[in-house]
């Protein structure tokens, strides 16, 4: 777990990121990634999560790629995966020249995939725009801690909806393989009592089922139930034994810091 904007008296967010291996799996073989990062404006935040898809080469380079340049970037919309070919270069260079054997070099030249998730925030008007595609999730959450419900979930709304070919992004450019039409955006205005959490597939299946069943788990993922990396290893555990397929599981919670108008005024 880390505080990941270190927030002090004038920080407008508080984010935190869990993250877990498949189990079974080193921790270098963590296949997501997240990034988060405040704007040239202390008003701003940005953040993002993507899942590298495991039956591609180098998808964990791919997803890191990816979460970076959207952090570091301004692009909060469609255009985004307009600008992704420096990115897609970087992603070349770096796995060139790597010894692999045959198998595994063929695999690498058709290329990384990866789900994407990000949004922008504005601590001014309290607003938020976030862009996917693929099945990563955005899951905006509401109330106090024992009343805590989903006012909507982004881009997957339903835990049918989970399926084991999504579209994803990927690190070569091929004609025919263009994302923007499988590009979806949303905004949202952020109040007190409400939590953004941005989740890959399995771990945002596994909430959505929850909540369908009437046994919602968003109190345990608040701030209240879930402060350590412990207590999410033991949630990520409970997700497995309730049959959430073995899968990389991140999660990132963002909530607006309580009295910020009041101190930046």
């Amino acid at each position: 777990m880390i505080d990941a904007l270190h927030p002090v008296s004038s920080a407008p967010f508080s984010v935190e990121a869990f993250s877990c291996q498949k189990a079974g799996n080193a921790r270098t073989e963590y296949e997501d990634a997240w990034a988060v990062r405040g704007s040239d404006s202390p008003t701003r935040c940005r953040v993002a999560v993507a899942d590298g898809a495991t039956e591609s080469s180098f998808s964990a380079l791919w997803a890191a790629l990816l979460v970076e340049n959207f952090v570091r970037g301004r692009s909060h919309g469609p255009d985004f995966f307009k600008g992704l070919d420096a990115i897609r270069r970087l992603w070349k260079r770096k796995i060139r020249g790597r010894p692999l054997p045959w198998y595994a070099a063929e695999k690498a030249r058709r290329g990384a995939y990866a789900a994407f998730v990000g949004a922008s925030l504005n601590a001014v008007n309290r607003g938020w725009r976030a862009v996917a595609i693929g099945d990563c999730c955005l899951l905006h959450v509401t109330g106090l801690p024992s009343q805590m419900e989903l006012v909507r979930a982004f881009l997957l709304s339903h835990s049918e909806e989970f399926g084991s070919s999504p579209f994803l992004v990927g690190s070569l450019k091929r004609p025919g393989d263009d994302p923007l039409s499988h590009v979806r955006v949303i905004e949202g205005v952020l109040q007190q009592d409400d939590i953004l959490f941005f989740a890959s597939d399995a771990l945002a299946a596994w909430l959505l089922r929850r909540a369908e069943k009437g046994e919602p788990a968003w109190e345990a993922i608040g701030p209240d139930g879930m402060r350590t990396k412990e207590d999410f290893e033991a949630l990520v555990a409970q997700a497995r034994d309730d049959g959430t397929r073995n899968d990389d599981m991140t999660l990132v919670r963002l909530m607006r810091r309580a009295g910020w108008e009041k101190d930046a005024s």
